[in-house]
């Protein structure tokens, strides 16, 4: 069985590409299956793939949405086609290139599957980047695939399979810059971690709103740490802002973009995840395997990460009052035997093995028992 993956992009940016990878990985492995990745030009991506033995085709995309791209779409689809030899399925890691994948799986004579990892693909988009034509569509949650419950065809195609996500190492050099960057804030006892670009989508004001409410029920221990990059957009400076305006330079850090999370969840007390949107929330479930508690925005996948226990880690509204009573449960009344017993279920559920299993089901051919 031979898989081609499609992605454009290939920058060392981007939770989508980081799965990919980890895909790409285990699916090598497998003794009867064989992975081919196909991108627009070279970068850490095609690096990698490079490195575990995996062919790279490189190939200029056309763009779907440009009307001069698309005059031309299919004589380049068909150009691209042959230089691909015997595959099975042509999967795009993201719907932005599932035309590319329809089409491409049509001119091989192979079956074609797209990947939706974002809320941002919902019915209105599927029609737009041409679903309809694709035999398969895998979703990274169960929210992702209910999207499309509107289109019963749509929806009979999509299966879910979730991403590999493993508990995150910590990282000496970065422990160490934690450790200094932390010593300057005496007054804070425990610390609440907030980690992803700084950004307006992540939108991490709520969780300084929230903190400040924290501080006027007489809450002088509790700290937020940002650790992530910015994106250039100024937000930074507005989240800077904040800070200041509610008085609390001295118990709000910034460390910036760091190697991996695991040492910042270390020294976590809890995980805040402030976003308007996402696909299947990675960080939240690194949290989990971490044994460390979280609380988030009702983005998608929350409800599978939380399950059961969903109302007391969800935010219904983007309310500083709520977050600091929800953040203040979880800091209290969480024991260890429930974060164990959570870490348990999330390690098997985005287990590598759950993740080839799933992959083993979906695709129709007989795999090597292991």
């Amino acid at each position: 069985m031979k898989v081609v993956f499609l992605q454009k992009t290939t920058d060392a940016q981007g939770g989508s590409k980081a799965s990919l990878g980890n895909t790409l990985r285990v699916l090598s492995e497998q003794p009867d299956m064989e992975v081919e990745l196909l991108a627009a030009a070279p970068g850490p991506l095609t690096a990698f793939a490079e490195s575990l033995s995996i062919p790279v085709l490189i190939a200029p995309f056309p763009r779907w949405r440009n009307a001069v791209d698309r005059l031309f779409f299919n004589r380049t689809m068909r150009k691209f086609a042959k230089s691909i030899v015997g595959a099975d399925w042509i999967v795009s890691n993201e719907m932005w290139w599932a035309p590319h994948a329809a089409a491409l799986a049509k001119y091989c004579g192979a079956r074609s599957a797209a990947i939706i990892r974002d809320e941002i693909a919902d019915l209105e988009k599927s029609y737009q980047y041409n679903f309809q034509e694709l035999d398969q569509i895998i979703a990274v949650s169960g929210d992702l695939k209910a999207q499309l419950q509107g289109d019963a065809k749509l929806f009979d195609r999509t299966r879910t399979i979730y991403n590999i996500v493993g508990r995150p190492e910590s990282d000496a050099a970065v422990t160490a810059q934690l450790d200094v960057l932390c010593g300057g804030y005496p007054k804070v006892k425990r610390w609440i971690l907030s980690a992803g670009t700084i950004c307006p989508r992540k939108d991490p004001i709520l969780a300084v709103q929230g903190l400040a409410e924290l501080a006027r029920r007489s809450d002088e221990d509790t700290g937020l740490l940002f650790v992530g990059g910015s994106d250039g957009s100024g937000y930074e400076e507005q989240l800077r802002r904040e800070v200041q305006a509610h008085g609390l330079e001295d118990r709000v850090a910034f460390a910036g973009q760091v190697s991996g999370i695991g040492s910042a969840l270390d020294r976590a007390a809890a995980f805040l995840l402030t976003s308007h949107s996402e696909g299947l929330p990675r960080v939240l479930i690194e949290a989990g395997l971490a044994q460390v508690p979280s609380l988030s925005t009702k983005v998608s996948g929350v409800d599978e990460v939380y399950g059961s226990n969903a109302s007391d880690h969800v935010l219904l509204a983007r309310d500083p009052i709520e977050l600091a009573d929800k953040l203040g449960l979880i800091l209290n009344k969480l024991d260890d035997g429930e974060l164990q017993s959570k870490a348990s279920e999330m390690e098997e559920r985005y287990s590598e093995s759950s993740h080839v299993n799933s992959w083993r089901s979906f695709l129709p051919c007989a795999f090597v028992s292991d």
